[in-house]
């Protein structure tokens, strides 16, 4: 090998120069650069036509995302170019474009619809057609703004119009008459004024100051149909605050007696003297539909109310503006001494009316209270009969203390036997001795047959209404 700094030739093994001792650098051949040159050239084309053939491929994969959005050229281009691949493209579209939308916006859609359908239906149901109410609970509230009328010559019912204290009465209650005393469930008198009175119908309105602020009866401003159930209250027959029910059995009645009672309802929930006035309920919802007014004296259980949406705007243009005393007394005529010095003095009652008991009168009574009593037992509520008992009396209180005990304990009372046996009169007071027997189903569900023989110790206000002071069971 020669050196390369002195020209020696040196041996080719020798890896350093015999003469000067300088390195001998071994060196390789080089290809020439043309060749490499080439092999930039292929590599650089089979990149190319790998990167030609990757996007064609996914050129091909590219529709089936794009043909859910309908994308017409796409699909087009793709059945001229890769026709094979055109049918797993269409066979694949129906299953990915649902579970598309599904995922991303149905479940919000379908639960708003479904919540819709669900619940705003409903609503509307509620609103076209108002909940029902329990029976129990519309009596109950409703004779909390039940009153009885009374004056000299009698008695009515009314109820609770405004709450600046207006109570809504008939016309024959109180005509001859500009003061009354207006009667609240818990026995309590309360001064009323008579403010408004039609001598062509039926109706007037009373002003009591005691009953200001209290919320009134709701009323109803439509015609009620034929067959809707209905509630009767009023103070019948020396009943105070009794209810009844019924049906309404025909509309558009004409009656022209004393007043004109035009288009009026018939019903056949009970009625009897001293329940004019008193409201007709809708058993339904609870609303005033009528003022009760007639008894048809030839049948049994056929009476009539006069629509009240059909009154209600004389009555309401009563209450804003109230007739003074003078002008009512013109309607009727108010004692013959009348002048118009009267509005300044203040009427009192005369108690010296005498009422006095008859064995049909306390007949009845004892009969209606069993009635209101097997009612109570049923109901297991006190309510029912604590207007036919003397307040506070032995037998009030232990009425209350009895049903307190039998409630929830699902005992039944079904009375079938009621014979009354004797009648005593005497000066203020009466005794009605009885024969009674009922079945009776005890906590544990045993039946048994219990006989009763009692004496009724029965008394009278000084309106005639009847009260039971004590009940004694004779062994």
């Amino acid at each position: 090998m020669k050196c390369t700094k002195c020209g020696t030739m040196n041996d080719e093994s020798a890896k350093f120069c015999d003469n000067c001792g300088a390195p001998l650098a071994t060196r390789k051949q080089r290809k020439p650069k043309r060749n490499k040159f080439i092999y930039a050239l292929v590599l650089l084309a089979v990149l190319l036509g790998l990167g030609f053939g990757l996007g064609q491929l996914l050129g091909a994969e590219e529709p089936e995302v794009a043909l859910p959005q309908e994308d017409t050229e796409a699909s087009e281009e793709m059945s001229e170019e890769e026709p094979v691949e055109e049918e797993p493209v269409e066979e694949e579209m129906p299953v990915e474009e649902p579970e598309t939308q599904v995922s991303s916006e149905e479940p919000v859609e379908g639960t708003v619809t479904k919540a819709e359908n669900i619940t705003h239906p409903s609503d509307q149901e509620e609103k076209v057609e108002p909940k029902k109410k329990d029976k129990t609970a519309i009596i109950k509230d409703a004779q909390s703004r039940v009153y009885t009328i009374l004056t000299e010559g009698g008695q009515g019912s009314g109820f609770l119009f405004t709450n600046t204290g207006m109570v809504v009465t008939n016309a024959h209650v109180v005509s001859g008459y500009t003061d009354v005393i207006v009667r609240n469930i818990n026995g309590q008198d309360h001064e009323g004024t008579v403010v408004g009175i039609s001598a062509e119908s039926d109706i007037a309105l009373i002003q009591v100051n005691d009953l200001t602020g209290i919320e009134p009866l709701e009323v109803e401003m439509a015609p009620t149909d034929v067959g809707a159930e209905v509630i009767a209250l009023g103070s019948p027959s020396g009943f105070e605050n009794t209810a009844s029910m019924g049906y309404l059995t025909g509309i558009d009645r004409d009656f022209y007696q004393e007043f004109t009672y035009e288009n009026i309802y018939q019903i056949d929930a009970a009625l009897a003297p001293g329940s004019s006035g008193g409201p007709l309920l809708d058993a339904a919802t609870g609303k005033v539909i009528g003022i009760n007014s007639l008894l048809f004296p030839e049948g049994d259980s056929i009476g009539f109310s006069i629509p009240l949406y059909s009154m209600y705007d004389q009555l309401d243009a009563w209450a804003k503006n109230p007739m003074s005393r003078e002008a009512v007394a013109k309607i009727f005529p108010v004692y013959d001494d009348f002048d118009s010095s009267y509005e300044d003095e203040n009427y009192e009652f005369d108690y010296s009316t005498t009422h006095e008991f008859s064995e049909e009168s306390l007949t009845e009574f004892v009969v209606s209270y069993q009635e209101f009593y097997e009612l109570a037992l049923q109901e297991e509520d006190f309510y029912y009969v604590q207007n036919l008992l003397v307040y506070q009396s032995d037998i009030y209180n232990s009425m209350i203390e009895y049903i307190d005990q039998i409630t929830g304990k699902n005992m039944e009372h079904i009375f079938n036997k009621l014979d009354i046996t004797n009648i005593e009169i005497k000066e203020d007071h009466a005794l009605v001795y009885t024969e009674e027997a009922f079945e009776f189903k005890d906590a544990e569900g045993n039946w048994s047959v219990q006989e009763r023989t009692k004496v009724y110790t029965i008394v009278m206000d000084d309106y005639g209404f009847f009260y039971i002071s004590d009940i004694v069971n004779i062994e």
